[in-house]
């Protein structure tokens, strides 16, 4: 099954593409959020606290991976929107080539590096040996969440995305049951929630890999469709790599941020967990909408149709803005009682973990609406291939999350913490809403702006 979204009512095409994705990402989401529920109540807010100050770490492997998965969505949606399905094959192949490749590395990186990194972060003592277990066990065997992310690019960039939503609510109940199994029933703690979690991805990943070569000819690769030419593999790399230095700066922004919030304690650490995860939670249906956008404007450029890119991209952000207002509200509502249930009752640092999970969503939820706009804006750039303006945006995001985050602990402890990211998110939106509408993304389709009309490009 696939989506031509070069026709069609843009907005119908775009919403109808981004639900079953929204649905996807509640279930992800669910099993995270899973994880740190069973760990938090079941063993204590110092398990709670040991996954949550992997949280960048994880983060880091999965934002490459993703930026990479990005890349592969960009060039596939526009050859599935030329209508050139051998490219299309083609591209497929080079893209698991570049998954195996990535996977290996992530698995090395992972297990060898898991103790140094937490060093770096100052990891607390009382959670370090948790905490490099879960990133040994989660990043050292991600080849599931790898391959899986390969395969879901690959559905996404023909306007699939139903196919990945059932493998992810599958994988989803898988996780569940296996957490309240390792945890609940064998004890295992941390390393049961890590284990868990990556047998549910590699299940997920070959569920969806055995679909899409038995159910969809389009995706039945032959031996001529895995001799890859070398320049698919530049032109992947080429978008795919930008999108992951991008991912690859903002983790390391989050990773700095880690680093502090270690510093600040067990408590402040536990409350940037439950909190950081609420904010992820409420926040990822913007994420889906631009990552649908995305898709959108990929099939768009490749049929050359820029004047159906910006009609979409007006309704776009309108939905967008209304959103983020209602994420604000649920949050200014709901925020308290949500972090409570990521921690027992009778927990002995309950009351200092909601004070200063509290403060943190508070901060956060001012500023959605600039954060679902530096998605939307520059997902859509990069579905159109346009990286360079993206990866400036991410730059700046990078310098302001870093550099506040150092000076406002310094002044206003942990509460000065809480503003390096959203600063970092209203400076890293300018340049990418410049570059839109400026129209320079219009040459990508093979027109340009001259004499106040579009005309192709010699």
């Amino acid at each position: 099954m696939h989506n031509d979204m070069t026709r069609g009512k843009p907005l119908s095409e775009i919403v109808r593409f981004a639900l079953p994705m929204m649905a996807g990402a509640v279930f992800q989401q669910l099993y995270s959020i899973m994880d740190m529920l069973v760990v938090g109540n079941a063993v204590g807010s110092r398990a709670l606290a040991a996954v949550g100050a992997t949280a960048s770490t994880t983060f880091l492997a999965m934002s490459l991976v993703m930026g990479l998965s990005n890349g592969f969505t960009v060039v596939a949606s526009r050859f599935f929107g030329a209508k050139d399905t051998a490219m299309l094959r083609k591209t497929f192949g080079a893209s698991l080539y570049l998954s195996l490749i990535s996977a290996a590395i992530l698995g090395v990186g992972g297990w060898f590096g898991a103790e140094p990194l937490m060093r770096l972060l100052n990891t607390p003592e009382d959670i370090f040996a948790d905490a490099v277990l879960y990133v040994k066990i989660c990043i050292g065997c991600s080849a599931g969440m790898v391959m899986y992310n390969c395969a879901g690019a690959m559905l996404r960039a023909v306007g699939d995305s139903r196919t990945p939503l059932i493998f992810l609510i599958f994988s989803s109940i898988l996780s569940v049951l296996l957490n309240l199994l390792f945890v609940l029933v064998f004890g295992m703690g941390v390393a049961g929630v890590a284990i868990s979690t990556v047998i549910s991805q590699c299940v997920s990943a070959a569920a969806c890999m055995v679909y899409m070569h038995k159910r969809l000819d389009i995706f039945r690769l032959t031996k001529e469709d895995l001799r890859v030419p070398p320049e698919i593999v530049r032109m992947l790399l080429k978008i795919g790599l930008p999108i992951s230095l991008q991912s690859l700066l903002l983790s390391i922004g989050d990773m700095t941020i880690t680093g502090v919030v270690n510093s600040a304690g067990t408590d402040v650490v536990a409350a940037y967990a439950a909190g950081g995860r609420i904010m992820h939670f409420v926040m990822m249906f913007c994420m889906q909408l631009a990552t649908a956008f995305s898709v959108f404007a990929g099939q768009n450029i490749g049929a050359k149709q820029a004047d159906r890119i910006k009609q979409a991209f007006r309704q776009a952000v309108g939905i967008m803005l209304l959103m983020s207002l209602c994420m604000t509200g649920i949050i200014f509502a709901l925020g308290d009682w949500l972090t409570g249930l990521f921690i027992s009752s009778s927990d002995a640092h309950i009351t200092t973990i909601l004070s200063h999970a509290g403060s943190m969503l508070q901060v956060y939820a001012s500023f959605f609406v600039f954060l679902g706009l530096i998605w939307l804006y520059n997902f859509a750039l990069r579905g159109m291939g346009d990286v360079l303006i993206p990866f400036v945006s991410g730059l700046i995001e990078l310098v302001a999350k870093v550099s506040l985050s150092i000076v406002l602990f310094r002044y206003f402890g942990p509460t000065g913490i809480w503003f390096a990211n959203p600063v970092g998110w209203v400076l890293g939106l300018i340049p990418a809403a410049v570059r839109f509408h400026s129209g320079g993304w219009m040459k990508l389709s093979g027109r340009r702006k001259g004499g106040g009309v579009e005309q192709p490009v010699d």
